[in-house]
């Protein structure tokens, strides 16, 4: 019994550990049927309109798109639905379009 209980006080401590390393999701966008919605966080109706128009272009009409803090930059992150050609259209866009996780400060 001992035993169990230090098991599941180190399987506690472990999700803790891999719970605070992973990248922090600033926003979730949901695509069903070829719409894209908000699920968490927010985004501009300029992000919507351009992956509902990638979903037209690269004819699928499911799957989610995540905004992830790596350091001061926002990353993208898609699930398998989302064509490779549809990814790199929208980091293309989000290169000159995206925003910053930690805003620059005025000098």
């Amino acid at each position: 019994m001992e035993f169990l209980v230090k098991l599941a006080i180190l399987g506690f401590f472990a999700w803790v550990v891999w719970k605070v390393i992973q990248p922090r999701c600033l926003f979730t966008v949901r695509i069903v049927g070829g719409e894209p919605t908000v699920s968490t966080g927010a985004v501009t109706p300029a992000f919507l309109g351009h992956v509902r128009e990638l979903c037209r272009e690269y004819s699928f009409d499911r799957g989610s798109i995540r905004g992830v803090v790596r350091g001061p930059r926002i990353s993208l992150a898609f699930s398998q639905e989302i064509p490779t050609e549809a990814r790199q259209a929208l980091r293309n866009w989000w290169a000159i379009s995206g925003w910053l996780a930690v805003p620059r400060r005025c000098k």
